[in-house]
């Protein structure tokens, strides 16, 4: 799209299980011109992976009155984004066992040892938005405590478990009402 002083160039791709989007914008000066390349998270807000300085691309394209096909003239670098981004997605997106096995034992823990349960992006937002930080608290007798119960600064996940909670994490929200979790 092209509009005056200015043109750009958006372009959305499926990888897989990724959405990436990536986003090219020329200006008449380079100081302004930029592209990024967005990953597409599970609470559905765009993450950015890559981005690129117009200095190093918009000698290699025309000034925006001489545009009349911004796709044409931004491909390349949408391009370039988007291979970056997905070199990222390749090296660094692998779970490690450790947590799919504490994934594995709250899931049987909640559902039985069949347990199965589709988790929706407004049940991430609505957990992301209530309670406290998620997290992994190893304990010195074996046990692993996940939790959300404490806020931030919590001595319990300042000191990662060596001190106790001071009892000042106060609960929030209940999650939404369901009327059959099992059926999720």
């Amino acid at each position: 799209m092209t509009a005056g002083t200015s043109y750009y160039y958006h372009r959305i791709v499926h990888l897989g299980s990724y959405t990436l989007r990536a986003q090219v914008h020329r200006d008449i000066t380079p100081y302004n011109s930029y592209g990024t390349a967005e990953l597409l998270s599970a609470d559905l807000t765009w993450t950015n992976l890559k981005w690129t300085h117009g200095e190093r691309w918009t000698k290699d394209t025309p000034q925006p009155c001489d545009v009349t096909d911004a796709k044409a003239v931004l491909t390349n670098v949408a391009d370039e984004l988007i291979r970056r981004a997905t070199a990222i997605l390749h090296n660094g997106t692998a779970v490690p066992q450790q947590s799919l096995d504490l994934m594995g034992a709250l899931l049987t823990l909640a559902y039985g040892s069949t347990g199965e349960h589709a988790i929706t992006a407004a049940d991430v937002r609505w957990a992301k938005e209530n309670g406290g930080p998620f997290r992994v608290v190893p304990k010195p007798d074996g046990t692993v405590l996940l939790t959300k119960a404490h806020r931030y600064d919590c001595p319990l996940l300042a000191t990662q478990g060596a001190e106790a909670c001071d009892d000042r994490c106060l609960p929030t929200n209940p999650p939404p009402s369901r009327s059959d979790w099992s059926s999720q």
